[in-house]
């Protein structure tokens, strides 16, 4: 598989058939990629497309030939992965790319002062004094409401990117705090009459209430 690198390598028409493909970008995939674009498609989409479906498309050439065919076949895959502008799955795109980037700003801000203590039910829970917090407490909700989801992790970001994966609804982060494994399960305790199933909770007043707290605390409103 070709690479790519996080700045996305293949961004152009001809990186993504020349490169990727091993095709010339001649005037019948010039004419194919111009038609995509009037249904509102990108460049730097299509390539990307094309780079994500590379496998499929890289079999068909060698057992099919370069064809009427296989331009069915090439469309069929880009639009697996491009969207025109106005294809309204950008919106979910764009609310879960928004909600990433506040876990990841709410994590940064954490980590210029990560505190050795934490107030639970008024009693302090004290660390090491030669000990810092690794990692973050989080709690998020699905954006039309439902249950909450109390979990650790070192890397809140990419946590919630995976979350979404299968999650049916865009999941938004409530409140990020500095923690660990221990302070994770303080919290499940606390709210264990409200456990549905694992990290699960109902979205329960009281449990909506401690948030509204922590992210008051931690300047997350």
């Amino acid at each position: 598989m070709t690479d790519r690198n996080e700045q996305g390598r293949i961004t152009t028409y001809e990186q993504a058939f020349g490169l990727v493909l091993g095709l010339s970008f001649d005037y019948k995939l010039q004419k194919f990629v111009a038609g995509l674009e009037k249904e509102g498609h990108t460049e730097k989409s299509i390539a990307y497309s094309i780079w994500r479906t590379q496998d499929i498309l890289k079999q068909y050439v060698k057992n099919h030939k370069y064809n009427n065919e296989f331009m069915v076949v090439l469309k069929k895959e880009i639009l697996k992965f491009s969207w025109a502008k106005d294809d309204p799955r950008w919106d979910i795109y764009w609310k879960k790319r928004n909600e990433e980037e506040k876990a990841k700003k709410y994590a940064d801000d954490l980590k210029k002062k990560y505190i050795r203590k934490e107030n639970v039910d008024k009693k302090e829970i004290k660390l090491p004094e030669n000990s810092k917090y690794k990692g973050y407490v989080y709690f998020v909700q699905g954006m039309s409401g439902g249950a909450i989801k109390i979990g650790y992790s070192t890397d809140p970001e990419s946590r919630l990117r995976a979350l979404q994966t299968s999650y049916p609804d865009t999941l938004k982060i409530l409140c990020l705090i500095p923690g660990n494994e221990k302070i994770e399960k303080i919290y499940h305790d606390r709210f264990y009459k409200y456990r549905l199933n694992g990290e699960w909770f109902t979205p329960d007043k009281f449990i909506l209430d401690v948030i509204e707290q922590l992210k008051v605390k931690y300047n997350q409103e």
